[in-house]
């Protein structure tokens, strides 16, 4: 399973985390289903820096063959007055353990 883990500083608001890759070619669950805090108004995703290969991030059914994915460094954004549910986005790699840095605005 993968290693996601996000921490809520200050008022409770403004959460930053990482979330790791196991198995390259595994799509996996940027929070786990059972996390508790999942809600986000504004969300990035960060390839970490010591990647070596591409991140890709998406639905349940995310692939290589769908999009470029992101190199070290590359970033995401997304933004939903709604809320962004972060068990539903997946996150897959092309070299195992690699990943993504996550920054987050949480629902309240």
């Amino acid at each position: 399973m993968a290693s996601a883990t996000l921490s809520v500083s200050g008022d409770g608001t403004i959460a930053g985390g990482t979330m790791t890759v196991d198995t390259a070619g595994t799509p996996e669950r940027l929070l786990a289903a059972a996390a508790g805090r999942n809600v986000a108004h504004a969300l990035t995703l960060v390839a970490k820096r010591n990647n070596t290969g591409r991140i890709f991030i998406g639905g349940s059914d995310i692939s290589s063959d769908i999009q470029r994915g992101l190199a070290a460094g590359d970033s995401v954004s997304f933004a939903s007055k709604r809320g962004i549910d972060m068990r539903e986005i997946w996150i897959d790699a092309t070299v195992s353990a690699e990943g993504v840095d996550i920054y987050a605005v949480l629902s309240s």
